[in-house]
């Protein structure tokens, strides 16, 4: 099975959100960008596994649950400065 096509559409998509991240009218449509970038990067360290029987997924895994977590701060973190303000 090749996954060449599904890949360059990721990195096509890809390219638009560094685009969103670099001119973001405001931190959490920034912060979005950046979540939905680390899910298109996952998705093709998942295709790229299923191709070559690497050990991409398990470091797929890792990113995935980084991410989640790093997303939580930054929110948690707009949340509290909101407040504070």
């Amino acid at each position: 099975m090749t996954y060449e096509i599904p890949i360059y559409i990721l990195l096509a998509a890809s390219a638009f959100c560094l685009v969103r991240i670099a001119r973001g009218p405001s931190i959490p449509d920034r912060v979005l960008a950046t979540d939905t970038f680390l899910s298109i990067i996952i998705s093709i360290m998942v295709l790229l596994s299923l191709e070559t029987n690497d050990f991409l997924m398990d470091i797929a895994i890792v990113y995935a649950v980084l991410g989640f977590l790093g997303t939580i701060a930054v929110s948690k973190y707009l949340e509290v400065r909101k407040l504070g303000e």
